[in-house]
């Protein structure tokens, strides 16, 4: 199984799916490196916690582990991501804020069960363990790292957010929506979910081939056309706004966004599977 389809896996909940293939020669999988993290790894690290916690239980570990240090969140290497570059790249993401504030929670849980085993209590701690906050805001994290990097490596929350664009606009224009939308603001490229993956993660991904390129033309000449049909909307020609929706350079210039964005997966996929050449 491809890494991208174990990350995928996991985020369908199949406990059951095969391990991703291991990098050749040993070593982290490269393939599931993003942002300066590498999701493979951060996945196994936060899923040992279990056993970690389980063996200092059970007497059996020579970890010095420390209730004040454990219950932290900023202190293992994914939580020292969380508050560098996983923000940077990722923060305006709501799946990394859902991930930072279950990650969070599942450091106080761990430190739950580490204080209730230090206080000698070790039935309790075994239960705490395996059950409860500590168990849900493990599986919590896990899924959410394998949702963050399927994002990142096909824009998928990205895409959909555009093709919402439309429903919003209608809904705006018909006055059942209850968004403060503004022409200044809807026409610029870098202030919507797809501008932050294409400025973000997206250009770091895929900035080196030109049909990424395209994409961001296309993006851009889409919210020039988004902030058209708002601009008439909000002159009070509901009718040409709704109009506008539906044929002309709107319609047009969305579809182009995500032919543009198929392609560019078509490519990635093309690359990818080409044999690297020696250096």
């Amino acid at each position: 199984m491809g890494m991208l389809d174990w990350f995928k896996s996991i985020v369908r909940g199949e406990e059951s799916a095969p391990a991703a293939s291991p990098a050749a020669g040993g070593g982290p999988d490269q393939s599931s490196e993003l942002a300066g993290l590498n999701f493979k790894t951060a996945v196994d690290a936060h899923m040992k916690w279990k056993v970690r916690l389980e063996s200092y239980i059970n007497g059996t570990s020579e970890e010095q582990l420390k209730v004040e240090v454990v219950c932290r969140d900023d202190q293992c290497p994914l939580g020292k991501w969380i508050y560098d570059k996983g923000g940077e790249k990722f923060g305006f993401s709501e799946t990394f804020f859902d991930m930072k504030a279950h990650h969070a929670l599942f450091h106080r849980s761990a430190g739950g069960v580490l204080a209730a085993a230090q206080s000698g209590d070790k039935a309790a701690a075994l239960k705490l363990l395996h059950g409860g906050d500590y168990v849900k805001a493990s599986e919590r994290v896990k899924m959410l790292l394998a949702r963050m990097f399927v994002i990142a490596s096909e824009g998928t929350e990205a895409i959909d957010s555009h093709i919402k664009w439309k429903s919003r606009l209608q809904s705006y224009i018909k006055g059942d929506s209850k968004e403060d939308l503004k022409a200044e603001i809807v026409s610029r490229d870098d202030q919507c979910t797809l501008g932050h993956w294409i400025n973000g993660i997206g250009g770091e991904r895929f900035g080196q081939m030109p049909v990424f390129a395209v994409v961001r033309s296309r993006h851009a000449n889409f919210h020039r056309c988004a902030g058209e049909v708002l601009a008439v909307a909000q002159q009070g020609d509901k009718a040409r706004a709704l109009h506008m929706l539906e044929e002309g350079a709107y319609p047009d210039a969305s579809e182009q966004v995500a032919e543009a964005i198929v392609h560019l997966f078509e490519q990635q996929k093309i690359t990818a599977a080409q044999p690297k050449t020696a250096a």
